[in-house]
């Protein structure tokens, strides 16, 4: 069977999908790209945040037409929305034949009749993703309860996969053409701490930069808490060949009032300046991403002008904002103070202007400069490339617009030396070596 595959949502939910597709194509059936090439399709869905839920009910219903018109005649839904609104869903959408719930490949093998192959086979990139790009979850579920998520409703507790099993996955990946692997998970910096026998995310560091020392390969950390990345974590990462300089700490607000409430009590503003300081202490370049929230329950106007103080102070490369969203089911949405969207949109605009501003402050410290570039698309009749380096994690960063006349080629390294810094781009050019 010609199988349509649809990945909503973060890249954790990519690598659940990976795994999903591994499975049906050891089972004989073909992940095809659209659905007018399928006889079946299964959306993995997004349930963190409303505009999430909104996007994977939307995709739901345009392959529900697709079901009652007789374009395909099997219709799974699975994922994260399923963990939260399975009821509702099954209530409204008769015609879906597959509801399973996130990571729950059981259930889609016993849907397919597949209940004889052996689960879980290694994961399949799907069509359109690039292979020297790849994710790789070390990871599952969150022990933090942060008030306004919805994650360890969804996704569980910690935990955590065996360094084993990681290795080998990321020596497939490897060999199978990757040339970047992202570590992904809930807290990365929780790894192992459901294991016990000293298991850390310092120790896997260690294996992995034993294992993959001097290939022209690049890992990349994304989703550390603040309140556990210490020097000690900088430093080992610094001196690592493998593992880039690049960070993806997501602070939320730097508020303490704001942050208890948030039940992120371990994370203090003095704390935070003193870490993202560190780690340029170690590296001027370091590669430094958050992700803030606006318009939490009674943030003032002072608060949130503390936040945009820290920002403009730090200097981070890079910015994720996103307004607050009152998630039913968890603790903040029912609180006091609620912040109507109107201002929430004019905080969330106030933190991207400024941050357009000291991203282009950053960008600007490597014009002349000459960078390793991972190649990603490249047409050489227009003399034109793209590309990314450490600076730069896949989808949620910049890019480096490339000139070239050269046969650079994708998934390759290229020199490349920097012209013009843009606020969220580079522009540069091959250097022949």
């Amino acid at each position: 069977m010609d199988i349509f595959l649809l990945s909503l949502g973060c890249s954790k939910n990519q690598t659940d999908s990976e795994r999903l597709a591994g499975m049906l194509a050891a089972a004989g059936h073909r992940i095809v790209e659209d659905t007018s090439r399928a006889d079946a399709a299964i959306v993995n869905t997004c349930g963190f945040i409303t505009p999430a839920i909104e996007e994977s009910v939307d995709a739901i219903l345009e392959l529900e037409i697709l079901k009652k018109s007789g374009d395909i005649k099997f219709l799974g839904v699975v994922g994260c929305l399923v963990n939260r609104f399975e009821e509702s869903l099954k209530a409204e959408l008769d015609s879906v034949d597959l509801w399973a719930r996130a990571g729950d490949l059981d259930a889609v093998a016993r849907a397919l009749s597949l209940s004889g192959k052996d689960l879980p086979p290694p994961p399949l990139l799907l069509p359109g993703h690039p292979i020297w790009s790849r994710y790789l979850k070390i990871s599952e579920g969150c022990n933090n309860l942060c008030s306004y998520c919805t994650i360890p409703m969804i996704r569980g507790t910690l935990k955590s996969r065996p360094r084993s099993e990681i290795l080998r996955e990321a020596e497939d990946m490897v060999s199978l053409g990757a040339r970047e692997i992202c570590l992904v998970g809930q807290d990365l910096t929780s790894y192992g701490a459901d294991m016990g026998n000293g298991v850390s995310l310092s120790g896997l560091i260690g294996d992995i930069d034993t294992r993959f020392r001097g290939e022209a390969l690049w890992f990349r950390l994304l989703y550390l808490h603040p309140s556990r990345v210490d020097a000690a974590l900088i430093e080992k990462i610094a001196s690592s060949q493998i593992i880039q300089n690049y960070l993806d700490i997501p602070v939320q607000h730097v508020d303490p009032d704001i942050l208890r409430s948030m039940n992120r009590k371990d994370s203090k503003r003095k704390d935070l300046r003193e870490l993202f300081a560190f780690a340029r202490s170690v590296d001027p370049d370091f590669a430094l991403r958050t992700t803030v929230m606006v318009g939490y329950p009674g943030e003032s106007e002072s608060q949130f002008e503390s936040l945009l103080g820290f920002l403009e102070e730090t200097g981070i490369d890079r910015v994720g904002v996103f307004p607050f969203y009152p998630e039913e089911g968890t603790p903040a949405a029912l609180m006091t103070g609620q912040i109507p969207d109107e201002l929430k949109m004019e905080r969330l605009e106030r933190v991207t202007s400024l941050q357009e501003r000291v991203s282009l402050r950053r960008q600007k410290l490597f014009e002349g400069r000459t960078m390793d570039v991972l190649v990603e698309n490249v047409d050489l009749s227009e003399e034109y490339a793209e590309g990314r380096s450490f600076r730069e994690a896949p989808e949620v960063d910049g890019l480096i617009e490339i000139s070239t006349r050269n046969a650079i080629v994708p998934g390759e390294f290229a020199k490349v030396r920097i012209i013009e810094a843009l606020e969220h781009d580079l522009l540069g050019e091959v250097v022949l070596e």
